[in-house]
């Protein structure tokens, strides 16, 4: 049989495609949108070709058909080559059900509990006020160190004082890439650079591996029937398998959050009276804060796509995509459709009043894969944000916003957004 054959997209090498992706997610996909329609291929040297799919009505399905006519940790696994395939990241099917089911119940642990979540702000208040004042900054090295300081102590449950900033700085060190385009280590089918990348990667992994090792060691016992901690959940599985596991929720638990809370601090030293709930304790309004952080992770989503695997043939928007394909939903594209929101460049809280249409709104993904750590980024959200803005009072370095740029699949700001923080 004649394979079904990919919509058509930019005919430019996979590097230059790459390159400008890395470099303007936003910009670029709009383009190619505009001279393509709402299907389009692209090419990527990391994860080879995948149609890229703005059509709104096309959201839901791709979303649910997950795990039956598709796969998410295929996907994600071309994309980030470290991401096993025993992960709640990288897992599909039954063995994905069993990882979430193990995973799950820690976040949710950790965003209903209010002595975590008051430690979190008591933290978020420590580390605002060790960032240097009167002078720009970059926020993002400041909020995934703080990131990987709640993720050590709240997430995993890191018992041993002393391990906590080492696990903090192999952490880093682990995911440390320079420059923009920063590229992950290739994903699976990338040959030579993926070998080569895999050998870098797992050379840098091995201190972060070897005091994981050591915690789990000490949990010989378990974590009883609800674990409170990450640590205490894989106790009972084998050490390496644990740990196997336990590398790619590091990952996912520092870059999204970090980007969000960055991208959101940088909003609130733009927005004027817009952000009083968050710098008066007097000026509370749960409400308006939660508008205003739908509103900024919508212009500013942390992470750029929700990706799936084709199982079998699939009908997307009038278009028959072969089995196997690759799709990508550009979650940069998607929340500015200007059906489902009017004057979609504008920063307006208040549509959120009018109740929008979130069919195309994927801050969190969606379906059986919506983000495992949703909890967590919610207590953050509203524990650690304010704590943060009181504590830093930032003001913006620029007239406008920075241009997001893509670090593997999450959106940063080119400049890893600068402010400056001044004394409380």
């Amino acid at each position: 049989m004649t394979p079904l054959p990919l919509p058509d997209g930019p005919r430019a090498g996979r590097l230059a495609q790459t390159i400008a992706f890395h470099r303007d997610p936003l910009g670029w996909l709009r383009a190619q949108q505009r001279r393509y329609g709402p299907l389009f291929t692209v090419r990527l040297a990391i994860a080879g070709p995948a149609v890229v799919v703005t059509a709104p009505e096309a959201v839901g399905e791709l979303l649910a058909s997950d795990p039956l006519r598709a796969r998410t940790g295929e996907a994600r696994r071309r994309i980030l080559g470290f991401v096993s395939p025993r992960s709640v990241l990288g897992a599909d099917g039954g063995e994905h059900q069993a990882a979430r089911a193990r995973v799950a119940p820690v976040f949710a642990a950790v965003g209903a509990s209010e002595e975590r979540r008051a430690a979190i702000a008591r933290l978020a208040e420590r580390h605002a006020a060790s960032w240097p004042r009167r002078r720009p900054t970059r926020l993002l090295p400041r909020t995934r160190a703080f990131a990987d300081e709640v993720f050590a102590r709240h997430v995993l449950g890191v018992r041993e004082e002393a391990r906590v900033l080492p696990l903090m700085r192999a952490t880093r060190r682990m995911l440390w890439t320079p420059g923009y385009p920063p590229l992950p280590p290739p994903g699976e089918g990338a040959g030579l650079l993926g070998a080569a990348g895999e050998r870098l990667f797992d050379r840098r992994a091995e201190p972060v591996r070897a005091l994981l090792r050591a915690e789990l060691e000490e949990r010989a016992d378990g974590g009883g029937d609800a674990p409170e901690t990450l640590l205490d959940a894989f106790a009972a599985l084998p050490t390496d398998a644990a740990v196997d596991q336990l590398i790619p929720l590091l990952m996912a638990g520092q870059e999204p959050p970090a980007c969000a809370l960055a991208w959101l601090l940088d909003r609130i030293a733009r927005a004027g009276a817009a952000a009083e709930p968050f710098l008066d304790p007097a000026a509370d309004d749960p409400a308006a804060r939660e508008r205003f952080v739908k509103e900024t992770l919508r212009l500013r989503p942390p992470v750029h796509a929700v990706a799936r695997r084709l199982r079998e043939p699939l009908e997307v928007a009038g278009v028959t995509l072969p089995a196997g394909a690759g799709t990508l939903l550009p979650t940069v594209l998607l929340h500015r459709d200007p059906q489902a929101f009017p004057a979609p460049d504008l920063f307006a809280p208040e549509r959120w009043l009018e109740r929008p249409d979130e069919r195309t709104y994927l801050p969190f993904g969606g379906g059986a894969r919506r983000c495992v750590g949703e909890p967590l980024a919610h207590a953050l959200i509203d524990c650690a944000l304010p704590a943060l803005a009181r504590a830093a009072r930032l003001s913006p370095v620029g007239r406008t916003p920075e241009r997001m740029v893509v670090r593997g699949t999450v959106t940063a700001g080119r400049r890893s957004v600068l402010a400056t923080a001044w004394p409380a």
